[in-house]
């Protein structure tokens, strides 16, 4: 059984309550009726048969059992219907039958049969085979029920008695409860199904039935009362009823017909504007059945596969694929509609489309399944990204032409570099050789020139060594896994003398992370940072270093923070520049290629770095890295 929805699952459970409290009232009644309690002639005689008020307390305990799913309750309903199946055929078979059995309730003969149905029905209720045959006989205990509820509403005594003993009002209540409850089971079949449904036959029905019903009710009830009050003459009573009735019909009728032309208007412009959709989409959209029929074309389809739309529509998908992808095709297609998902091809693989010339041309498709009332469908948006595959076959030929202008710059760089320091050194010597061979012909004056010489010539060796390492940063890079716990303690061990001479006191404020990096560059990048805030540190105070990490989206972003002399907002970027300076030499030593180097090993992480800083208040220089997956 269909899942019950909780208004269905609450009306049944009420339903079943009220007829088991019914059913519990007219036994006390009778109780009470034969120890003498109440008086006949003052409260009246039991509203049903005695029998019936334990059927009806029996089947409403049975219903209540059929809307829970565990077996002891589906048990429960089960003996129950049984007991009052038993017991009514008992009654219909000594009622209709030559067969004498002694039976001394009352209950009349169509409340047995109701009793019978009902009890079969809620037996099999749970059967899907014979669903139909259970939600028919349900359907006619809710007839027999009603009609006999409006015999006794209109006092009619043929609709409630049908030539037997007459059926009490209360019988027809409950019946009609009882069966109309139990149909909700199957909410979706036969009578019910029509007025519970979600489409705007199931709506118009529901409003046309109570509308008419309370109409027929109203105009038949004054019919009858005016036959009986012979204020009209029968024929012209028959006439005006059926005048009245042609009327009612029309008023229904103009009214319904105006509510479907204003949904059919809607639908109309529905439809239109998802047709101007279609046709205004920047790229192809096809329609196709389940079999890969085409069934329609977008105006950028003819354009991009250069057929007319007569020709399109009725032909195989697969005339505008490579033969060489037929296979994969049928596959996919039979896997979309077997899975009913959107479906995206040709980012990640190579996915070709054929033209009517014959044409192959690369494309990207998204394929996505829309319900309509002939059955599953399939919206193809099919987009030409030839001029993307030629641009990154471009970009590709680039990326090679750099990489190879890179690595020549690179062996430039190191060549340069290299053949710089022979001409430095000689210089060098050459003043070593003066001041060795010449001591007495260099009076005070020259010597000192000398002594400047010398000291641009270490300067100048050493930028170009600076220069040479600079270019060197990832030549040989390779990932490994890298413990930043471990190798921030490795870089804080290296420089323990220049810790221990400064007073400085380095402080991680969380765990560090783990993950694939360039261990060796990295381990210089946090060197660089450290030894920079020892370099730039206030004289009065000594260094106070602390450095934290978090994780971000795909990244680890760290931060080393320092209470040094700071840096002024205007110089943030700047200093990230090859051999940019600050600070003059007599204050602090250097050549400018610290930060550059970070700057670097950061951009070979897929990360960026920045400072934030302010004059007097210390440094803070954050950066992010790639968390690498390999």
């Amino acid at each position: 059984m269909r899942h019950l929805k909780r208004s269905y699952q609450n009306f049944i459970l009420l339903t079943s309550v009220t007829v088991f409290l019914y059913g519990v009232y007219v036994i006390i009644y009778a109780w009470g009726l034969q120890n003498g309690i109440f008086k006949p002639a003052v409260t009246g005689h039991l509203p049903i048969a005695i029998d019936s008020a334990y059927a009806f307390m029996a089947m409403g305990i049975s219903q209540a059992c059929l809307i829970h799913r565990s077996a002891l309750a589906a048990v429960v309903s089960r003996i129950l219907s049984g007991c009052v199946l038993l017991w009514s055929t008992l009654l219909l078979i000594r009622d209709f039958t030559p067969v004498k059995i002694p039976l001394i309730f009352g209950m009349s003969p169509q409340t047995a049969l109701c009793f019978t149905l009902l009890a079969i029905s809620f037996i099999f209720i749970k059967s899907r085979k014979r669903k139909y045959i259970i939600q028919a006989l349900l359907h006619f205990v809710t007839l027999i029920g009603s009609i006999a509820a409006i015999g006794h509403f209109l006092n009619i005594p043929e609709f409630y008695k049908m030539t037997f003993i007459p059926m009490a009002v209360y019988s027809a209540i409950g019946f009609v409860l009882l069966s109309v409850s139990a149909s909700l089971m199957n909410y979706n079949l036969g009578i019910t199904g029509l007025f519970t449904g979600n489409l705007i036959g199931n709506i118009m029905a529901r409003k046309l039935f109570l509308q008419m019903l309370v109409a027929i009710l109203v105009i038949g009830t004054l019919r009858i009362v005016a036959h009986r009050k012979e204020w009209l003459s029968p024929e012209f009573g028959s006439a005006l009823l059926i005048i009245i009735f042609i009327v009612i019909t029309l008023a229904l009728i103009w009214k319904t017909s105006t509510t479907l032309n204003k949904i059919d208007d809607k639908k109309r412009i529905a439809v239109e504007n998802f047709r101007i959709a279609i046709e205004s989409a920047p790229y192809a959209l096809v329609i196709s059945d389940r079999d890969g029929k085409i069934l329609s074309v977008n105006q950028q389809t003819k354009i991009l596969y250069r057929y007319h739309e007569h020709e399109l529509i009725g032909m195989p998908v697969m005339n505008i694929i490579p033969k060489k992808m037929h296979t994969d095709y049928v596959r996919r297609r039979e896997q979309f509609f077997a899975d009913n998902h959107i479906i995206k091809m040709g980012h990640n693989e190579d996915m070709l489309a054929l033209r009517k010339d014959g044409t192959e041309f690369p494309i990207e498709i998204i394929l996505v399944p829309i319900k309509t009332s002939t059955g599953p469908m399939c919206l193809a948006s099919v987009i030409d990204i030839t001029q993307r595959k030629n641009q990154e076959d471009t970009i590709k030929k680039q990326l090679i032409e750099l990489q190879v202008k890179n690595e020549e710059l690179e062996q430039f760089n190191y060549i340069s570099s290299h053949d710089l320091q022979e001409p430095l050194r000689t210089v060098s010597n050459y003043i070593s050789m003066l001041q060795e061979d010449f001591p007495d012909r260099i009076d005070g004056e020259i010597q000192e020139h000398l002594k400047t010489m010398g000291s641009a010539i270490d300067r100048m060796s050493h930028v170009v060594r600076s220069l040479l390492n600079f270019g060197k940063l990832g030549r040989k890079k390779k990932l490994v896994l890298t413990d930043c716990n471990k190798l921030v303690n490795d870089v804080a061990a290296d420089l323990n003398s220049l810790i221990k001479n400064t007073g400085t006191e380095i402080t991680v404020t969380c765990g560090l992370p783990e993950f694939y990096a360039y261990e060796t560059e990295l381990r210089q990048l946090f060197q660089n940072l450290i030894s920079n805030a020892i370099k730039f540190r206030k004289s009065s105070i000594s260094p106070d270093i602390t450095i934290s990490s978090r994780k971000l989206d795909g990244f680890y972003e760290f931060s080393v923070e320092d209470n040094g002399i700071g840096i002024h907002p205007k110089h943030s970027d700047s200093i990230f520049r090859i051999f940019h300076r600050l600070n003059s030499d007599e204050e602090y030593e250097g050549y400018g290629i610290g930060l550059a180097n970070c700057k670097k090993i950061v951009e070979m992480h897929g990360g960026k770095i920045w400072v934030e800083s302010e004059p007097g208040k210390g440094s803070t220089f954050k950066f992010t890295l790639l968390n690498f997956n390999k």
